[in-house]
């Protein structure tokens, strides 16, 4: 005799539940990838959009009084602080001044020319903090950049501390393009 050995058959459950799992899995994993490579597709065509393009950095850039200016050749976009070195201030007082036309030159830039704001955000922002010899220097750059067009702000201390009330600290230049800034400031040198 032999003897035969019966093996029981899985249980219907198990076999559902396994066919289950494929079909689940098969389609979910399909979904993910098909996901993942639209996400990407569209994030890398909407790149182009947000990113000022060289042509948009080459155009002309509509300043306050509706005149355009030619922006820098490279496109590149910063504000310079000029401290007057005459009044020996201390350096909370400088931070201070510099500060003030910082914060000030951004809110006459956000209010006149937001597009310039966002391109000169687009470059980080940079900011560059220079001196000049004594406040007939400042009064002549302030005069020199708004005949070349560029958003300036002129700081007067309240004279509650170091300074005498309604003295001229810091003039902002600014933000604007760097090549007609430099026109202006680059012969100063750096506090």
């Amino acid at each position: 005799r032999r003897s035969v050995i019966k093996r029981k058959p899985p249980p219907r459950w198990s076999v559902v539940k396994v066919l289950n799992m494929d079909l689940l899995c098969a389609p979910l994993g399909l979904g993910v990838v098909a996901g993942l490579g639209c996400g990407l597709l569209l994030g890398w065509h909407l790149r182009g959009r947000s990113v000022p393009t060289s042509k948009s950095l080459m155009a002309a850039v509509v300043n306050g009084t509706g005149e355009a200016s030619v922006m820098g050749e490279g496109g590149e976009f910063k504000m310079i602080l000029v401290v007057r070195n005459d009044l020996k201030m201390g350096k909370g007082k400088v931070a201070a001044q510099c500060s003030h036309a910082a914060v000030s030159a951004f809110k006459q830039v956000q209010r006149r020319n937001p597009e310039l704001l966002k391109q000169w955000e687009y470059c980080g922002q940079p900011k560059v903090v220079v001196k000049a010899p004594d406040e007939n220097a400042l009064i002549d750059l302030l005069a020199h950049a708004k005949e070349v067009g560029l958003p300036v702000s002129l700081i007067q201390d309240a004279g509650r501390t170091q300074i005498a009330p309604g003295s001229r600290t810091v003039l902002g230049i600014g933000p604007g393009p760097a090549d007609l800034i430099d026109n202006v400031t680059g012969d100063l040198k750096l506090y």
